[in-house]
């Protein structure tokens, strides 16, 4: 059994690190607008490699803008559920640097 585990370990953490590589980084909003056009600045927080939410994102107006992002590449998300403080809908996408 040990043996075994020793053969694991090397994988195990190959694995872990490449999966958490994304884990507590940020993406920059890039191309956001809201439904009736206005554009939307800020970043999405990455909780995990797939999955963040918005932090400090707001119209051009100030509106303050909240919502989810989804990784679909190594380079880009795409919003979810992304709405203004006055429930507009906002879409667009987030590109890490």
């Amino acid at each position: 059994m040990k043996t075994i585990n020793k053969k694991l370990l090397p994988m195990l953490l190959v694995f872990s690190f490449s999966a958490g590589s994304y884990a507590n980084s940020y993406c920059e909003l890039e191309g956001a607008t809201t439904d009736s056009g206005e554009e939307v600045t800020g970043e999405c927080y990455m909780y995990n490699k797939d999955y963040g939410e918005l932090q400090g994102a707001e119209t051009e107006s100030g509106e303050s803008v909240s919502g989810e992002c989804y990784r679909y590449s190594k380079d880009y998300a795409e919003l979810d559920g992304a709405e203004t403080e006055n429930d507009e809908s906002v879409s667009g996408e987030c590109y890490f640097y």
